[in-house]
């Protein structure tokens, strides 16, 4: 089976880790959180140049410096597994990409993915249980969308995946438990060998 990239989108606290780690294991994918990847150097950068290390949402610096860098890291690691022929997940919310149409096509000629297949796994969920799970788990970096809640979620509503040249499928984990005959349904492979 030619490797497959995972991009795991949805808003946070949607459930993506959950769901990313549930599927990494029953098909044996490597699984990549950009938050565990970058948030300890992230936080460094924008600290050092005057930041709250928490600060992501409404900062100028880190959607124009950094961004760009935390995301350039994951794909060049998810790369490195795609190449040896290891499937990948991708946890990042990638929002900052959704408008370019391009996005997928140029990241194929980049990394030349000529024998592997992309596809996208955006994880849904009902706002009120979105502002249930953000407060439960209680971060830091969530206090600017608490504090402007209107504009987070209208900013979840306006930025659509435009991405051309890749299949979108949709999971809706509003439930309190991941339903996983749903899940495991909707995706287009099967378990390796002794993982079922």
């Amino acid at each position: 089976m030619e490797p497959t990239v995972i991009f795991l989108i949805g808003p946070a606290g949607s459930g993506k880790s959950t769901i990313g780690k549930l599927i990494s294991s029953k098909y044996n994918c490597c699984y990549l959180d950009k938050d565990v990847v970058c948030n300890k150097l992230t936080g460094l950068i924008l600290e050092s140049n005057g930041y709250s290390p928490h600060e992501r949402d409404g900062c100028t610096f880190y959607s124009d410096v950094v961004m760009d860098l935390e995301y350039q890291t994951l794909l060049d690691i998810a790369n490195d597994n795609l190449q040896l022929g290891r499937s990948v997940v991708l946890d990042a919310p990638f929002l900052g990409y959704f408008s370019n149409r391009n996005y997928i096509h140029e990241l194929k000629e980049k990394y030349d993915w000529q024998n592997v297949k992309p596809l996208v796994l955006q994880v849904t969920v009902d706002f009120s249980v979105l502002k249930e799970r953000m407060q439960a788990r209680a971060l830091e970096r969530d206090a600017w969308k608490f504090s402007n809640w209107d504009t987070f979620i209208q900013s979840i509503q306006e930025k659509q995946c435009l991405w051309e040249g890749i299949e979108i499928l949709q999971f809706d984990n509003s439930s309190a438990t991941v339903d996983l005959d749903k899940l495991y349904h909707i995706l287009p492979f099967t378990p390796p060998s002794g993982l079922m």
